[in-house]
């Protein structure tokens, strides 16, 4: 399963250093537009929240967003409030749009032998599973970045060129990420508005050696190509990678991150890929969240969020049929002391429909909450799967802390931090009333018992280069459980 990385700060997660809470650069005191009255009637005690069960979630009538409180009250007293935003595409929405897509590969020489033998069979089956009219352009990038094939439309002539140019692809020298990244996107300027899918795929297995080298500037290429609806899948092949590059990569382009351990999945993973261009249901999708009059939005757990005109917008990019977003954001009410219901804001999802020629589609829920001061009605009233969020948010603080650990080669540690994140998310499961929460709760926990164990077995290793592997190996584990718990 594919994992997006956030460079998060929420919740005391260690990638960022330490927060309390979600956070996001400082808003507008309030936001003076008031929220649409066309609000679902709130849950009655006892019901499930919008878009969460499975069987719910193929209904291509239904709402794809919906916004909930962790629970129908809120206390008085209480003006800091945690809400979540949920995006739930149906799993028959969505088909085969017309595609650009721009493939990076390192050829470095770390990446010979089987390495870029296996790049150049994922390139290959990239290629052919591209539909006649796609866009594709091929760069590689070692000590410096070349662009062997610059933006071409794929017909029967062009992909035979294509596949051998690729058959062509060897490795060697250093590893200039920076200019492969750079000139990958340029390869993408230009698009027309007909291909409104834009995906660059980059497979490295190394660390940047060449030019600039720090995750942030390298996150900050992704970030401007995102500007132009352009999605970076990254691929880091092995043990060797920084994961903190690709997931700046990832995280500033509202893309995709895979760790590949070994090379030879390369093939399958391409073809995860493809399969989900297939199913394309939305385009350029953000996240609009606009305060009622005041309230203040205080950050979410996306830090690529901007504010416009007193709203957060954060953007998802493409968006593909059966696929789910969440979101956790904070907020202060700024509530008044009496009881009753206030709306809090109004969250809606714009995005281009490619299935009606990348026509603007907007859909709309309002978060309200009643005001109580009867802690009781609070408790007796859970929201399900705001609450589910919460706990695995929580979940991955303890992973993220233990993947630090592990790559320190510090295993007991790390094996402290994960029993906390398995306890806090075995917790959760038995609380919920969903079987769709509970499963997934159950589903993380029990990944983190097996991380656990792998632990247990690598301290048992005599071989320091042994137990230094498998400590890595974990680490890179451990940092694909923090992603789970974002749903990717």
């Amino acid at each position: 399963m594919p994992r997006l990385t956030f460079g998060f700060a929420l919740l005391c997660l260690a990638s960022v250093g330490c927060s309390k809470q979600p956070v996001a650069s400082t808003p507008p005191a309030s936001a003076a537009a008031p929220v649409s009255e066309t609000e679902a009637a709130p849950a009655e005690e006892g019901t499930e929240p919008l878009a969460i069960a499975e069987e719910e979630a193929v209904d291509p009538n239904r709402p794809w967003v919906a916004t909930s409180l962790a629970s129908e009250y809120a206390l008085i007293g209480q003006d800091e409030q945690m809400f979540g935003v949920f995006v739930d595409v149906p799993k028959s929405i969505g088909g085969h749009v017309p595609t650009a897509l721009t493939l990076a590969v390192d050829t470095s020489g770390s990446m010979r032998g089987k390495k870029i033998q296996h790049a150049r069979e994922a390139a290959r089956r990239l290629i052919n599973e591209m539909e006649d009219g796609d866009i594709v352009s091929l760069v590689s990038f070692s000590v410096y970045a070349e662009v062997l094939v610059p933006r071409t439309v794929i017909d029967d002539r062009t992909r035979r060129d294509l596949l051998n140019i690729v058959e062509e692809l060897d490795a060697g020298g250093g590893t200039a990420m920076h200019d492969g990244l750079t000139t990958a996107t340029n390869q993408m300027w230009g698009t027309p508005d007909t291909h409104l899918v834009r995906r660059l795929v980059v497979i490295s297995d190394g660390k940047a050696t060449v030019g600039p080298t720090e995750p942030k500037q390298l996150g900050n290429v992704a970030q401007v190509g995102l500007n132009q609806g352009i999605q970076v899948t990254a691929l880091g092949v092995g043990l060797d990678y920084d994961e903190q590059t690709l997931n700046e990569l990832a995280l500033r382009s509202s893309g995709r991150l895979y760790h590949v351990e070994k090379s030879q999945q390369l093939p399958s993973i391409i073809e995860e890929e493809v399969a989900l261009l297939e199913s394309t249901a939305a385009a350029n999708a953000v996240i609009e969240i606009e305060a009622a009059p005041g309230v203040q939005i205080l950050g979410t757990d996306i830090a690529q969020g901007t504010w416009s005109q007193s709203k957060l917008v954060v953007p998802l990019g493409t968006m593909f049929g059966g696929q789910s977003r969440e979101l956790l954001v904070r907020a202060r009410t700024g509530h008044d002391g009496t009881e009753g219901r206030k709306a809090l804001a109004a969250v809606r999802l714009r995005f281009q429909d490619p299935n009606d020629g990348g026509l603007s589609r907007m859909q709309e829920a309002v978060l309200a909450a009643h005001f109580t001061d009867d802690p009781a009605l609070v408790a007796k009233n859970p929201n399900g799967r705001t609450n589910l969020l919460i706990a695995m948010r929580e979940a991955s603080t303890f992973s993220q802390q233990a993947s630090q650990q592990l790559n320190l080669g510090d295993l007991d540690a790390a094996e402290v931090q994960l029993a906390q994140a398995e306890k806090r998310l075995r917790t959760q499961a038995k609380q919920s009333t969903s079987a769709s929460d509970r499963r997934r709760a159950e589903a993380s926990a029990a990944r983190i018992s097996s991380q656990r164990k792998g632990i247990a077995k690598a301290k048992k290793s005599k071989s320091p280069d042994a137990r230094k592997k498998a400590s890595r190996a974990l680490s890179l584990d451990a940092n694909d459980s923090t992603m789970d718990a974002f749903g990717f």
